[in-house]
């Protein structure tokens, strides 16, 4: 078999891809396990070294101490009290302190031979050799030392009498000053290392003590290694590294404080290494093993499993006709996954084809329903069968307006608003939903979304509960500030565009006192019982008119004119004037970022403590206004307004009263900015556009809508039957009838 198609089948490729992917894994893994394990060895040997040469210091300060205290005890036997204050040679006495000094001896193995000096009589008790004189002593060294006092008797010393390699211990009878009697132990060097030491010693080890110059007390002698030992025990403290010709120790110290001996654990780097390296072996090779032994199940259970897609694959070469010899040479999987692709492409733009076209006549419907007041016999047929207020029997009309919408704008560009709405409704459908009511959104372009709301029976504070929690949750996920509005509870006959317009005034009530809370019906009746009466309220009609025409002069004026009227009422009276005028100058131009800095008027009247402070900051507001200090200048945000512009055309085409004097109320700007502005971007007129909208989407309806011409017109906001003839001849040269008879057979009907 050839090796390239072989390597084209889909189980073959398969096992390659998790054989190396088990091989990329496993062997940084197993290098990893092992360097992290040498690294884990070596510190435990180190730690236990240390943990060994700190017990073999101890020990040996133990050992030596109990010699001392050994050597001491030898002077309370009275027998050699009794011949160091001899003034008489009694035999006696001399062989009683024979027999005593034998006694001692017998009982310490590690004392090799121990001597009595009597400086006063010139005679020495030798363990060896008896009692003799000063003259016949034949360890002259270890006489001189006592004859010349010295304070560090009690410090053990190396000493060689008869060629013997001992430890020498000079106990005076009154240490600290000098004295007539001395006792002098010699310590047997190899019995006392093979009690510190341990019988044997393995060969890639090294332990010995050295004294504060450097010199070898047990242990091996060899004067190159002594010498580095104690260099580097000076310089470098308790661990350390020395590096000989032909090896490398690692040496931990400990410290002998009685004494100011040193012990010196050594152990050869190799030994320590060969163990850790054959480990490392024994792994790789052990690794190796598992990954052939994975690597033929990989590839048994990838052959079994998958060698129906290789047959797959071979159907579909059959029956394909190759373009080339490289279309031929795909791996077979790929055929199966460009037919896959091609399946779920198609079924993607079904879809989407579908959920779109869904989505548009279910807002054409609703739009339909709100703008006209009451839904047509299609708009009812529609909700009823296909929205989920279908079955309600109650319908409530809420509002979500999102706060500051100014700097909501300036957040967000135009798409990314849309899907902000666009998120906005599908959370407040979701938790409205989730209780016992059914929502549909509805997003008409500009700074607020509507929610009809559906249920069975009217629930106030469980659809209270519901609505705060839209709002926490649109905080928390989206950090979008909205003020919520809700109607009481309707069928179906109502009017819901006066019900749309009378929520939507609610929402403002925010703006009077700053509270954070869901607006009822009721509430608006309470803010109207306090509203000034019509002798009494300032005209605030005349002076907004003349903010929207940029007339900044003339609704000053106006302004002084008002506030004349009220110099006279009571602190109270003057207070709700003053309330409710700034109340309706929010109303118009919501969409003002002045405004919107305000919070709450009741905070802002008491910032000022007289009328004349307040007026003078109602004339710079309406100044700002009027004169157009917030036109965006920008050609970026100019194209984003007329966007929305666009956007609250296409959302109001069924509404009858859509005008540019709406339009310029719902933007805040003044109606000749409006029409200027569009011009500039568009190079075409606001009333043009609304017209050439309208008709455009008759002609849509022509062909897709059995309706009659004039149950269309209406729907798209034409009212006067006239003046749609002569619009609809004027673009399209044809009348309607004409229209729907050319092209109607060439579009399926909706």
């Amino acid at each position: 078999m050839k090796i390239k198609p072989f390597m084209q089948k889909t189980y073959f490729r398969t096992f390659l891809l998790l054989t190396t992917v088990l091989c990329c894994a496993m062997i940084p893994f197993v290098y990893f396990l092992s360097a992290e394990f040498s690294k884990y060895a070596m510190l435990e040997v180190r730690s236990n070294s240390q943990n060994e040469v700190n017990n073999l210091a101890s020990k040996a300060e133990m050992v030596l101490d109990n010699l001392k205290a050994y050597g001491l005890s030898m002077y309370a036997d009275q027998n050699i009290q009794n011949w160091f204050f001899n003034t008489s040679k009694d035999p006696l006495i001399d062989h009683s302190v024979l027999v005593a000094q034998s006694n001692f001896m017998s009982t310490e193995p590690l004392i090799q031979r121990s001597y009595l000096i009597n400086l006063k009589h010139g005679l020495v008790v030798d363990s060896k050799t008896g009692i003799v004189r000063f003259d016949s002593f034949t360890d002259q060294s270890i006489l001189k030392r006592v004859q010349s006092f010295r304070p560090q008797y009690l410090r053990f010393f190396s000493h060689s009498p008869d060629g013997s390699d001992c430890l020498a211990l000079i106990l005076p009878a009154t240490p600290g000053k000098p004295s007539d009697f001395y006792l002098v132990l010699l310590i047997d060097k190899p019995t006392l290392s093979k009690l510190l030491f341990g019988h044997t010693i393995a060969s890639d080890q090294d332990i010995r003590i050295l004294d504060e110059q450097g010199s070898v007390l047990l242990g091996a002698s060899n004067p190159a290694l002594n010498e580095q030992l104690f260099q580097a025990g000076q310089q470098q403290g308790s661990d350390f590294q020395i590096q000989l010709p032909h090896q490398k120790w690692f040496v931990h110290t400990a410290k002998l404080t009685t004494e100011k001996w040193s012990v010196y654990y050594s152990t050869e780097y190799r030994t320590l290494t060969n163990h850790i390296s054959s480990y490392r072996h024994k792994l790789i090779a052990h690794t190796a093993i598992l990954l052939c032994i994975v690597s033929v199940l990989f590839f048994w259970s990838s052959r079994r499993s998958l060698r129906s897609i290789t047959f797959l694959s071979e159907k579909l070469k059959k029956k394909a006709a190759f373009a080339n010899q490289a279309s031929a040479a795909k791996p077979d999987i790929e055929w199966i996954n460009e037919s896959i692709d091609m399946l779920l492409h198609n079924v993607d733009q079904l879809h989407t084809s579908m959920r779109n076209q869904s989505e548009l006549v279910r807002t054409e419907f609703l739009a339909q329903w709100i703008l006209h007041g009451t839904p047509g016999t299609k708009s009812y047929e529609y909700i009823q069968s296909r929205t989920k207020l279908a079955g309600c029997k109650i319908l409530l009309l809420a509002v979500l307006r999102i706060e500051s919408y100014t700097g909501f704008c300036g957040r967000y560009d135009f798409p990314s608003r849309k899907l902000m709405k666009y998120a906005i409704r599908n959370i407040s459908e979701e938790i409205i939903g989730a209780g016992s009511y059914a929502a549909e959104g509805l997003d008409m372009g500009g700074d607020h979304l509507i929610l009809v709301i559906g249920g069975h029976e009217p629930d106030e504070s469980r659809l209270l509960s519901l609505l705060e929690e839209v709002h926490n949750q649109l905080v928390r996920i989206l950090n979008v500030d909205t003020t919520a509005a809700v109607s009481n509870a309707y069928d179906f006959g109502a009017n819901f565009r006066n019900i749309y317009d009378h929520i939507c005034e609610l929402t403002m009530l925010r703006f009077l006192n700053g509270e954070k809370r869901i607006f009822l019906e009721s509430n608006y009746e309470e803010f109207m019982a306090g509203y000034p009466s019509a002798s009494e309220a300032l005209e605030t009609a005349d002076i907004i008119q003349a903010v929207r025409r940029g007339h900044p002069e003339t609704a000053v004026v106006l302004l002084r004119q008002q506030m004349k009227h009220i110099q006279e009422l009571p602190y109270r009276d003057c207070k709700l004037n003053l309330t409710y005028f700034t109340y309706d100058l929010l109303k118009n131009f919501k969409k003002s970022s002045t405004l919107h800095e305000i919070g709450s008027i009741h905070q802002l009247l008491e910032r000022y403590s007289t009328l004349p402070e307040f007026q003078a900051w109602l004339e710079g507001i309406i100044t700002t206004l009027a004169s157009g200090n917030e036109t965006p200048k920008s050609s970026n945000r100019k194209e984003e307004i007329v966007l929305e512009i666009k956007e609250y055309v296409d959302n109001h085409l069924q509404d009858a009263q859509l005008s540019i004097d709406q339009i310029a109320d719902n933007f805040s700007f003044s109606v000749s900015y409006i029409r200027q502005l569009f011009k500039e971007i568009m190079n075409l007129s606001l009333s043009d556009y609304i017209l050439q909208e309208r008709i455009g989407r008759v002609k849509e309806k022509l062909v897709s809508s059995p309706l009659s011409v004039l149950e269309i017109a209406h729907q798209c906001g034409f009212i006067s039957k006239g003046h749609f003839f002569s619009a609809f001849k004027k673009f399209t040269s044809l009348t309607p009838k004409q229209y729907r008879e050319v092209h109607g057979e060439s579009v399926n009907p909706r």
